[in-house]
């Protein structure tokens, strides 16, 4: 499957019936990232990495765990961090793209982002003394890492990359005004100036720029590293939802996995996706595979 021009619609949706159907499960979705940052708040032993925590021989790679635009270390992964944990992961969140704010990360040029993560992924391989990290990136934590993987030499470093409501084919501008709507504080940041100012990765984000041309022109993946996507039909950020998806290449392990494909009945809009239980039990299979 390849959306290499993929057809956005300018608008969210097709109708504003769907709109307003699918207005609480959005409203979800705030809900459940405002109680991330109150927990990554309050918690403070939670919202510390496993650098001094031993590997184990049945997961021998540290886990990255990559947020999205408007995301951090810290409230995107309240309920990854813990489950992955409990399974005897090692876990390490960096905090990338810092522009302007200082609780909102994922905001700078993506570029300096993928670099940010590559020196990331550097420090936990020396302090944990692993030849791989496996990554779980969320919406843009889904997209930018596949520039480190294809033009910054992170290949060799990274087994398997999982990503969740992946940006991999650019997001609309509307789009984007969706998700600042649902992260606390992301609104009024935009709001109070030029956006390409308050947030340089936002035209880099959008389906017609240029970013997003050289990366498509780089290959979806890269040999050698597994890839798995995980997508919402809900999606109301990521627009169609089967953009997220990565083509799949003779030779390339790609696995795409669409949410409702496993639960017909799951409304999961794109902010939700990082703390979705289902979505978090497909993401151990990948891990464990």
């Amino acid at each position: 499957m390849t959306f290499p021009n993929p057809k956005i619609p300018g608008l969210n949706t097709d109708d504003i019936t769907t709109d307003i159907t699918e207005a609480p499960n959005r409203v979800q979705g705030l809900c459940e990232a405002g109680a991330g940052e109150l927990i990554a708040t309050v918690d403070v032993q939670a919202g510390e990495d496993d650098w001094d925590l031993p590997l184990t021989e049945e997961h021998p790679r540290p886990v990255v765990l990559v947020h999205g635009t408007f995301g951090n270390r810290g409230y995107t992964w309240t309920k990854a961090a813990p489950l992955l944990r409990q399974h005897g992961y090692r876990i390490f969140r960096p905090d990338y793209g810092q522009h302007i704010s200082p609780l909102l990360f994922g905001l700078g040029d993506i570029k300096e982002s993928a670099e940010q993560l590559g020196k990331f992924v550097d420090e936990v391989l020396r302090r944990t003394g692993a030849e791989q990290v496996d990554m779980v990136g969320f919406s843009q934590g889904g997209m930018m890492p596949r520039y480190y993987l294809s033009a910054l030499g992170g290949a060799p470093k990274v087994h398997h990359f999982i990503g969740l409501s992946p940006s991999n084919h650019g997001i609309t501008a509307q789009g984007l005004m969706n998700l600042a709507r649902q992260i606390p504080g992301a609104r009024e940041l935009v709001e109070q100036g030029a956006v390409q100012v308050a947030v340089p990765a936002w035209p880099q984000l959008q389906v017609d720029h240029a970013f997003q041309r050289e990366l498509a022109d780089l290959g979806e993946t890269v040999e050698g590293v597994r890839y798995t996507v995980i997508a919402t039909k809900y999606d109301d950020v990521v627009t169609p939802y089967e953009s997220c998806a990565l083509a799949e290449t003779e030779g390339h392990y790609v696995k795409n996995i669409v949410l409702q494909d496993i639960d017909p009945e799951d409304h999961t809009p794109h902010a939700s996706m990082p703390y979705n239980a289902t979505v978090l039990n497909e993401v151990l299979k990948a891990l464990e595979s």
